[in-house]
């Protein structure tokens, strides 16, 4: 009999300012709700001067979505830039090694932002990498696809406007570079992806050069979205709800996807059985399922070498070589969905958790 699976539907890297009035911030929740989302993940920037503090009162639910209220922190540089969740209390504008020592303590939720993040939107270079990749064995993963990025990183002065009435089907997925560091991060130990929108409330002019209204919130909050998956459902409860969020992140139970171009709600990768899904332990031999709502191009990869590639709907596996497995779809072209692996393993003492 297969295992009960509840899916949850949530977007992170959200910014919100420190003037954002009440509002405002019922607008973006209701925006949210409208746009079919059960939970976000606020991550504003620190603040310069820290008074910003009943910001954390946020936490909860608004308007029937869980929001959690986190944090970019940074180190007063473009770089190393760092979403967080679980701290009450203000962690940037300093060095990243302090912000990442408060992991374990506080056994906060962190995730590296745009590790490969560059562009030049406005004519003029804009540096947001991370180049302190020895830290990642201190946090829990990293923002494998940004939806700011994606946009951006084709984006200059001379093609803006085109861009612009493109978006967001222009979206071209990770970058090769990103996935290839979290194929080689995930060698290592259990290191989760994520997907991130790192959108900012427009200004006032902005929002009038909008014309296709598709920068705004209700709008974004349907494109890449993360779908976690758990045992339990949510009951309306605050405090098990944000637990049950924070434990789906950790234990890597997530897809993420561009929701934009298809609905992604449905898609299984895991065991034949259905027990075993997205971030368990499988075996050597057994077979493994991937099931999506619409027919597309799949790769499946084992340390980042495909095992499989072809268009399909449906597709049972087996193989004898251990790694972690992840799935890739492309919907008629576009990058569609992107799973946190399961693991092969001949021992369940292999797989190394943090």
């Amino acid at each position: 009999m297969s295992t009960i699976i509840n899916e949850y539907i949530g977007c992170l890297h959200i910014h919100i300012n420190p003037g954002t009035k009440r509002q405002t911030l019922e607008s973006i929740f209701h925006d949210a709700r409208k746009s079919g989302l059960d939970f976000l993940i606020l991550t504003p920037h620190t603040p310069s001067k820290r008074k910003w503090n009943d910001y954390f009162s946020l936490d909860g639910y608004r308007n029937n979505v869980l929001v959690l209220a986190g944090e970019e922190a940074d180190e007063r540089s473009r770089l190393n830039h760092i979403l967080i969740y679980g701290n009450r209390s203000w962690l940037g504008k300093q060095p990243v090694e302090k912000i990442v020592s408060c992991q374990r303590k506080d056994s906060l939720l962190m995730f590296a932002a745009h590790p490969d993040g560059k562009h030049r939107l406005f004519g003029f270079p804009v540096d947001h990498r991370w180049t302190k990749k020895q830290l990642f064995d201190s946090i829990n993963g990293l923002e494998v696809w940004s939806a700011l990025f994606d946009f951006a990183r084709d984006t200059n002065p001379s093609n803006l406007v085109f861009r612009y009435f493109s978006f967001p089907r222009n979206f071209r997925g990770p970058t090769a570079s990103t996935l290839r560091l979290w194929d080689t991060l995930v060698k290592k130990r259990k290191f989760v992806g994520v997907c991130g929108l790192d959108i900012h409330p427009l200004p006032r002019i902005m929002k009038h050069l909008d014309l296709k209204k598709t920068f705004g919130f209700d709008f974004v909050f349907k494109t890449l979205r993360n779908h976690i998956l758990t045992t339990d459902k949510m009951t309306g409860d605050s405090e098990n709800d944000r637990n049950l969020v924070v434990n789906a992140f950790k234990q890597g139970k997530i897809f993420f996807a561009n929701d934009f171009i298809a609905d992604s709600r449905g898609f299984f990768f895991g065991s034949h059985d259905k027990k075993k899904t997205i971030g368990d332990v499988l075996y050597p031999g057994e077979e493994i399922l991937v099931e999506l709502p619409e027919k597309s191009h799949v790769n499946v990869r084992i340390n980042s070498e495909k095992i499989y590639s072809g268009d399909t709907k449906r597709l049972i596996l087996k193989t004898g070589v251990c790694g972690a497995c992840r799935v890739e779809a492309f919907y008629k072209g576009r990058a569609w969905i992107f799973s946190n692996p399961v693991f092969i393993v001949q021992n369940t003492e292999d797989l190394k958790q943090e």
